[in-house]
């Protein structure tokens, strides 16, 4: 991940455990010195690797930066979850639409999973799983091979 990355996803950080900490603590004041700045969780690292614009695109790393907000402030989603970055991605993608025309092109081809075992027989039609682009990054995220996710999603 780049330095400039690196500083946005600490940042992000930074004001996402001070949300929680105004959350937990609403009435207390703050205290005359600042916290130690805390790393980023891997999680969070990860997001910004995967997500390359992130910290070099500033309008789409701000559109980030809200969505996060709304997710964290105003509908109680766990930043630590993965619920958090599959639905931050989602929002973001939906809101640049144009900047992912590529890879909505690549996602419409999914990869076709062959059959877990070939049967032999005339009349038996070629059994094929596609797996959405979700699935796919599921099972790659879980390091089961695409085969063996398929067996489970046809069932």
């Amino acid at each position: 991940m780049g330095g400039e990355q690196r500083q946005v996803a600490g940042w992000l950080q930074t004001q996402q455990e001070a949300v929680e900490q105004q959350r937990n603590a609403p009435m207390q004041q703050a205290p005359a010195q600042q916290a130690p700045r805390a790393q980023p969780n891997p999680q969070a690292e990860d997001w910004a690797e995967k997500n390359p614009w992130f910290g070099q695109d500033r309008v789409m790393t701000y559109a980030a930066w809200g969505i996060h907000q709304t997710l964290i402030e105003q509908e109680g989603v766990d930043p630590n979850s993965e619920e958090y970055y599959t639905e931050l991605d989602k929002r973001v993608r939906d809101t640049f639409p144009t900047k992912f025309k590529e890879e909505t092109r690549q996602q419409r081809s999914a990869p076709a999973v062959a059959p877990a075992a070939r049967s032999s027989g005339i009349n038996s039609a070629r059994r094929t799983v596609r797996l959405s682009p979700s699935q796919v990054a599921i099972a790659k995220k879980l390091g089961v091979p695409l085969e063996e996710y398929a067996k489970y999603v046809k069932e």
